[in-house]
């Protein structure tokens, strides 16, 4: 059977492993994507658990964990507070300054 001239509606509808409509009409090429690699972080979690503590003006230890704190874990008091030290570390990154492995900042080489 010879491949149709047109597809009714012009509604193309190529297989799902791609390649070509009916008519002939390439309309989906298969690609692969590369794997998505998260970035390493600029500063090691303790020393971010570190600046996030130092964000925090209230009572007792913001990061423990809280059994009674029933909201999503974006919501909670300590992921929002190491949300805030990663912008801190990524704006002192991008003013050239780092933080070592020791804790100290330094001007970036």
């Amino acid at each position: 059977m010879p491949p149709r001239a047109l597809c009714p509606g012009g509604d193309h509808r190529p297989p799902a492993t791609g390649g070509s409509c009916a008519c002939g009409m390439v309309t989906r090429v298969p690609t692969r994507r590369p794997a998505r690699t998260t970035p390493p972080p600029l500063v090691r979690p303790e020393v971010r658990d570190a600046i996030a503590r130092c964000l925090y003006d209230g009572p007792g230890d913001p990061l423990a964990p809280d059994a009674s704190d029933h909201r999503p874990d974006d919501l909670r008091m300590s992921a929002i507070l190491r949300r805030r030290a990663d912008r801190m570390v990524a704006a002192l990154a991008a003013a050239g300054l780092v933080i070592s492995a020791d804790g100290d900042l330094r001007q970036a080489a």
